[in-house]
């Protein structure tokens, strides 16, 4: 059986020690020499993260979950409202059209109507309402975490007299709402559910609502201690969930193409109990081959990024592992690429020193292209869907964003002023705490592929603090290395 076979047959993540141990005993029962092997490296690099088989149970992501929605409603909201002067924050879902803050703010099944009611009224925490057609369960956030909980059935008054009562009784100065043109987290109320809320408050007090957009940015920006904790837990499993795919037991040269990656990534998540996709994209001589082509298998020299993330709790992620496959003799990158990855490191440092609170999306990008410009880079303006053609010039390109709820999250956009394309993103301030996406690319010319260009492509996430942006977990330091179906490869 050859090693190709073996390795075919192997579950998704075997550790690369069975592998050879499996392709030694197999050419042994055959009579055959073994080929000569490099010396495999049993622990896997600081940015590949950590183990996906520690992943929390259905009870333990509960409690979790419930601690970190208790956590951020009592910490991070009220601050938010007193911020943009909102004394009551409503927020309107119903069955099958969830608010996109749903899951954040207790989830639950929102039945006929539901009514989410923030009010300040003076204390350090927020009052927390929740009205709803159906019952929620004691294992529940909803049950666990708000101060009034009230079912109301299939009532033929249905939610109306509850929420005007709420209302009334509270005396609200400025009712925040989601509604917002340019940012979709903040866009959840539908028309139909506004009508409903006027004619349920009446006209004195539908004149007070007003637009939570800068609330909804605020609250899901400011990140806690626990939610942190979580989100580093799941940045760790997708760096490992990235290099396993990565890995010499899944790369066959000649046979594993980016479309098997790319299912095999799928496939990984869903066994480990989480969703996430992954796009890798195939570099070859300095050409970026058609993305998940079925005809295309995988060749020495090769490069491979994989930009993608996982789904776990309410939070996403999004960043990028990439590999170089060994050629034939080799035993690390040719000198061109490693340095043109020491080159893209040294721009993240750039870029991360620059992510202080306070400082806007555009202008810290056009601060950053002044620098590389002064470098004797080309600036990589915004393109229709991020193409990368071949070219020869050297460039770079940063399109950073916010991060966590969503891959593409609401918070300040590191990009050009352009607010047709990323909303008023582009236009915000970053905050202290707020998490984000240190994504750019550099593109270095390499003389072994005649002068083209390698489209280095960078992502990892930190958070923002008042010295610049931290890691959460490590960056990736250095390109991992593969040689496919070649008797065996270091990482």
């Amino acid at each position: 059986m050859s090693v190709s076979t073996l390795r075919a047959r192997l579950t998704p993540g075997a550790p690369l020690a069975l592998c050879l141990m499996l392709a030694e005993l197999a050419a042994g029962c055959s009579g055959q020499t073994p080929a000569p092997v490099v010396a495999s490296v049993a622990e896997w690099p600081d940015f590949c993260g950590t183990s996906l088989d520690d992943i929390p149970d259905a009870r333990a992501r509960f409690e979790i979950d419930n601690a970190i929605v208790k956590e951020k409603l009592n910490t991070a909201l009220l601050p938010a409202m007193r911020a943009h002067g909102i004394d009551m924050w409503i927020v309107l879902e119903r069955e099958n059209n969830s608010d996109p803050l749903h899951a954040e703010i207790g989830g639950g099944f929102s039945g006929v109507r539901a009514a989410f009611i923030y009010f300040d009224g003076g204390a350090e925490t927020p009052e927390k309402i929740y009205f709803g057609s159906h019952e929620q369960p004691a294992n529940s956030v909803i049950a666990q975490t708000y101060d009034i909980k009230q079912y109301y059935g299939y009532s033929k008054e249905g939610l109306t007299p509850l929420l005007r009562e709420a209302v009334h009784s509270r005396k609200p100065k400025r009712i925040g709402v989601n509604t917002s043109p340019t940012l979709p987290e903040a866009d959840g109320l539908t028309v139909g559910l506004r009508d409903f809320l006027v004619a349920a408050v009446g006209s004195g007090y539908a004149s007070r609502i007003v637009s939570a957009e800068l609330v909804v940015r605020d609250f899901r920006t400011t990140r806690t201690p626990l939610e942190t904790k979580a989100y580093s837990d799941l940045l760790n499993w997708t760096a490992r969930w990235e290099c396993e795919a990565l890995d010499n037991a899944n790369i066959v040269i000649g046979k594993t193409t980016a479309e098997d990656i790319a299912w095999w990534l799928e496939d990984r998540a869903l066994g480990r109990g989480l969703t996430g996709s992954g796009t890798p994209r195939v570099v070859r001589n300095g050409d970026l081959l058609p993305l998940n082509a079925p005809d295309l298998p995988i060749q020495p020299g090769d490069i491979i990024s994989i930009d993608g993330g996982l789904h776990y709790l309410s939070f996403a992620t999004d960043i990028k592992r990439a590999v170089y496959v060994l050629k034939p003799g080799e035993s690390a990158p040719p000198d061109s690429l490693a340095k043109a990855w020491t080159d893209t490191l040294r721009f993240a440092d750039l870029y991360t020193s620059r992510m202080r609170p306070g400082q806007v999306g555009h202008v810290i990008w056009e601060g950053l292209m002044a620098d590389i410009e002064k470098q004797g880079y080309a600036i990589a303006y915004p393109d229709a869907g991020g193409g990368a053609a071949a070219t020869s010039k050297a460039e770079v390109g940063a399109y950073g964003h916010s991060v966590g709820n969503v891959a593409h999250d609401i918070g300040a956009r590191i990009a050009s002023d352009l607010p047709f394309a990323y909303g008023d993103r582009v236009r915000f301030p970053l905050r202290a705490s707020e998490w984000v996406s240190i994504e750019f690319h550099v593109s270095t010319p390499i003389p072994e592929w005649n002068g083209k260009t390698w489209y280095a492509r960078f992502e990892d996430t930190a958070q923002v603090g008042e010295q610049g942006a931290t890691y959460l977990i490590p960056r990736q330091s250095r390109l991992l290395l593969a040689v496919g179906s070649a008797a065996s490869a270091t990482r």
